[in-house]
């Protein structure tokens, strides 16, 4: 586009601003050209410098929120540090870029999460601000202003918002100059809007800021103070025999809080596996002249309340304090440092802890993780902005904590003071450790037997009717071609599932707006695997982008005459709850009636199983996913991505797959045309749609651009 001779600034100050994991640090990245920003989360603010395109270039990444927290969420560091971002170039940036990626969904959340951040900057920085859409290389051939059609009215909202501004980026393609090139132009034209000014922040507001960070900072060295007093009473009150020689710990906390982290770095070596287990995980070490049994229990989803969480994960909880017998000494409560502590957390928390009776909140350590995305700030600082849910839970542990960097496993004063953190813990309690009430116990285990032994009958039902169905089948009823479609929510592994399948890395892990093909020779049958892209989890059919609903619809469209089976990937590890049941089955319906007599539901993680069978988690997991079972017609299989090498679970899919064509007559899937053809009409019109967008826009650049001077 020729937009003829333009005003070039010598110096740009840029903020990045947007939620976690959009790829503010690789764009900030991409701009520089080089690697500067560390693509590791901070709760600070990153300021560096490069010169590209003749011009000296400032970029500022701020922390990011959580993408569907409200600023009401947020951690108060997390919100003082966007307003400080725009004080880090003054006298003020000549633009916001609002990063978002284009491979998610856009919605009513999203939408107030990111106003709600960017106002605390004040109404004005919305004419600074440009839409950055990070991950372009995942539209494929689809235009950004296609996707931006096909989104809705949240997305349109904030284009609108920020004057019809924004850019696409392929972090994946830096050798492309061209991208950079053209965002610095709409910089420029977006400084030519704003009558050559920059963003400068109201200063009422940034005083009001730092007031609050001091009183912050007080009540931290007082918290500091407190905890030193407490400890020093503690030990002068112990003797020399409470120096314990054996120490028993058990790990309990919400998933992906680093509770495995923190056990290699308790032990000081590679013991607990990252992956994510529904069993606990015994280990031993011998450290600081002390024999240490760590055991790790399973987490619970940080926002899932104890009735949501899976039977099976509620009977590992209990089993966790049983597995170091006579007791653990400590129960280290594992929270990150890096995510704010809200009610839902603290009721979640609460939920689950309470599993064990009232008594177990004695022996209660809060040890937080990730200390090294504090950065300058003390481990009271954060403990003081964070509000009082946090400091209820330090209340109700006797203001016992400690901060862990896992990332730094040679200090090992850190550990040193955590075990003698958990021998004062032990004299609180008068030098016993914390023992379970054996009914609790009991209980459970009598649940347990009950589900393994319905289990058992599972098991055998479906060997019955497997065996009845090959019976049944002739010679030619062994295809020497398979059509599979993947279907399923977001993160389910269906990528995985099809690397699986197919014995090869052919589907990229990264999610997809489109449908993507893939072929094979597995196990003498030539195989054709389409991946459909997955909804969100919990969304219903309504909430789901229209384009997404279009590319379901084809995915069965891409293997003509059709799919022989529909493969529904759902994860072992999450709980299947009536939310995920009726946006799965809306998700589905799309296709008509007839595709559920052609579905299996895999199951994929199931390496987290262990010893546990698919059936017992299934007997656990209660009537939702019973439900699905039955409309599938008890078709089933589970998969263990991590173990490849194992080809007999691909050969027994295939099987299954064949015995599913055998039960509809030996005929495949066939969606009904008249479906399709009112989806391609549809897809057409949003087509032109785009079309007119992409000329306002350039009509729009092409007006800013010649009222521009001359530098």
């Amino acid at each position: 586009m020729d937009l003829g001779e333009v005003q070039h600034l010598s110096e740009l100050w840029i903020v990045l601003m947007g939620y976690r994991y959009p790829g503010k640090s690789s764009t900030g990245n991409t701009i520089l050209g080089r690697e500067e920003f560390d693509l590791k989360t901070s709760v600070q603010c990153v300021r560096r410098h490069g010169e590209v395109a003749d011009r000296h270039i400032t970029v500022i990444e701020a922390p990011g929120w959580w993408r569907n927290y409200t600023v009401e969420e947020s951690p108060e560091l997390l919100k003082q540090e966007i307003l400080l971002s725009v004080s880090l170039c003054p006298p003020g940036p000549h633009a916001v870029l609002l990063i978002i990626d284009v491979d998610t969904r856009f919605e009513e959340t999203e939408r107030e999460a990111l106003q709600g951040h960017l106002d605390l900057l004040g109404e004005r920085v919305w004419s600074h601000t440009i839409v950055l859409f990070t991950r372009g290389d995942s539209l494929l051939d689809t235009s950004i202003e296609q996707h931006i059609e096909s989104e809705g009215q949240d997305l349109q909202w904030l284009l609108d918002k920020c004057g019809n501004r924004y850019h696409v980026l392929n972090n994946q393609n830096r050798r492309d100059h061209t991208q950079i090139k053209e965002l610095l132009e709409k910089i420029e034209e977006t400084v030519a809007q704003n009558n050559g000014c920059h963003f400068e922040i109201d200063r009422k507001i940034l005083q009001q800021m730092k007031e609050r960070r001091r009183a912050e900072e007080e009540r931290a060295e007082e918290r500091m103070k407190r905890m030193k007093k407490q400890r020093e009473k503690i030990r002068s009150q112990m003797s020399d025999a409470q120096h314990l020689s054996e120490l028993r710990i058990v790990l309990m906390g919400y998933r992906a809080a680093g509770k495995s982290s923190a056990g290699n770095t308790i032990l000081g070596r590679e013991e607990f596996d990252l992956k994510t287990s529904v069993q606990c995980v015994r280990k031993h070490g011998e450290v600081a002249d002390r024999h240490i049994s760590v055991i790790e229990a399973p987490g619970w989803w940080r926002n899932y309340t104890v009735e949501e969480s899976p039977e099976l994960l509620k009977q590992e909880i209990l089993l966790s304090v049983s597995l170091c017998p006579p007791g653990p000494h400590a129960v280290l409560l594992i929270i990150d440092v890096d995510t704010g502590f809200k009610a839902y957390a603290k009721n979640a928390l609460q939920g689950h802890l309470d599993l064990l009776g009232e008594r177990v909140w004695s022996h209660t350590i809060v040890l937080f993780t990730r200390g090294d995305s504090l950065l300058d700030t003390s481990i009271e600082q954060h403990i003081e902005s964070e509000g009082q849910d946090l400091q209820w839970l330090l209340d109700k542990c006797g203001n016992r904590y400690h901060v862990l960097n896992n990332q730094n496993r040679r200090d090992h004063t850190q550990i040193k003071e955590l075990l003698e953190k958990i021998e004062e813990t032990v004299a609180q309690n008068n030098g016993c450790h914390f023992e379970i009430d054996r009914k609790i116990l009991q209980q459970m285990k009598e649940r347990r037997r009950a589900e393994e032994e319905r289990a058992e009958e599972r098991m055998k039902r479906m060997k019955k009717q497997r065996e009845k169905i090959r019976s049944q089948m002739s010679n030619a009823q062994s295809l020497s071609e398979l059509r599979i479609v993947l279907m399923g929510y977001r993160a389910a592994g269906k990528s995985s599932a099809g690397n699986t399948i197919l014995g090869r890395e052919e589907f990229d892990l990264k999610t997809s707006a489109q449908c993507v093909r893939r072929h094979g020779e597995v196990a003498d049958r030539h195989i054709t695997v389409i991946e459909a892209p997955g909804w969100w989890r919990n969304y219903t059919v309504e909430d789901s982008p229209e384009l997404l609903k279009q590319e379901i619809l084809l995915s069965v469209s891409l293997c003509p005459p059709g799919p022989h089976a529909v493969l529904l990937i759902i994860r072992v590890d999450i709980r299947f709850e009536e939310t995920d049941r009726k946006a799965l089955q809306g998700h589905l319906d799309l296709l008509g009636e007839r595709v559920w007599s052609h579905t299996i539901v895999l199951f994929t993680n199931g390496d987290s199983l262990l010893d546990t069978s698919i059936e017992q988690h299934i007997e656990s997991e209660g009537q939702d996913l019973q439900w699905l079972l039955d409309k599938c017609g008890n078709r089933y299989h589970v998969l263990n991505n991590q173990n490849r090498r194992d080809h007999t679970q691909i050969k027994e899919l295939l099987e299954k797959i064949e015995e599913t064509v055998a039960q509809n007559n030996g005929c495949h899937f066939e969606i009904d045309r008249k479906i399709l053809q009112q989806m391609k009409e549809r897809r057409r019109a949003e087509e032109e749609r785009a079309e007119e967008r992409m000329k306002r826009m350039k009509k729009q650049r092409e007006k800013i651009r010649s009222q521009m001077t001359l530098g």
